[in-house]
């Protein structure tokens, strides 16, 4: 608490308070800051003419934004970031990057795909509580697969197919 007197001035202490997600944006006489309103470290005079009133002040706190963006992660192509509240649910863009013999797979907060995943188009929320902060999400990837078949051409026999998958090599069966 802070003493004052009638007539002198008197300087509000730092505030020292936190609440994740939000940014002090100073001190009200209501806590739902229709009161009159004060910045932080304000000199103040004369708050009260009663002896011996307490005058409470009320931290104010405004919400804060954050930015999402997309990284293409070995892919191609360009999407626009998604602006974000702290508190409230924001749909993640759908994914528009390509890359030659890949299926998008998700989302990841890290590029190795080892951080959170989230789905094409999921619904988040609290991705970080940092003001004006950012988050990259980047592009997860599975290889295309297919099958090499073997045709006898006019021969004959039969030989199994070969399983294989994108930017892989596979060797490839001999005729026995």
């Amino acid at each position: 608490n802070t003493s004052a007197s009638y007539g002198s001035s008197v300087t509000l202490r730092s505030n020292t308070f936190t609440r994740t997600g939000y940014t002090f944006n100073g001190w009200n006489t209501k806590a739902d800051g229709t009161g009159t309103s004060y910045s932080n470290r304000a000199s103040v005079s004369n708050l009260s003419t009663t002896d011996g009133a307490t005058i409470p002040l009320y931290a104010q706190w405004k919400v804060n934004t954050y930015t999402i963006a997309y990284h293409a992660n070995g892919g191609s192509g360009s999407m626009s970031n998604t602006s974000a509240t702290y508190g409230a649910n924001v749909t993640l863009r759908s994914n528009t990057f390509t890359r030659t013999g890949y299926t998008f797979n998700g989302w990841n907060t890290n590029s190795s795909g080892t951080g959170t995943s989230y789905s094409n188009e999921a619904s988040v929320k609290n991705l970080t509580s940092t003001n004006n902060g950012s988050v990259t999400l980047y592009a997860q990837w599975k290889a295309n697969s297919y099958t090499i078949v073997y045709h006898a051409n006019g021969g004959s026999g039969s030989m199994s197919n070969t399983s294989a998958s994108y930017g892989s090599s596979v060797t490839l069966r001999s005729n026995t």
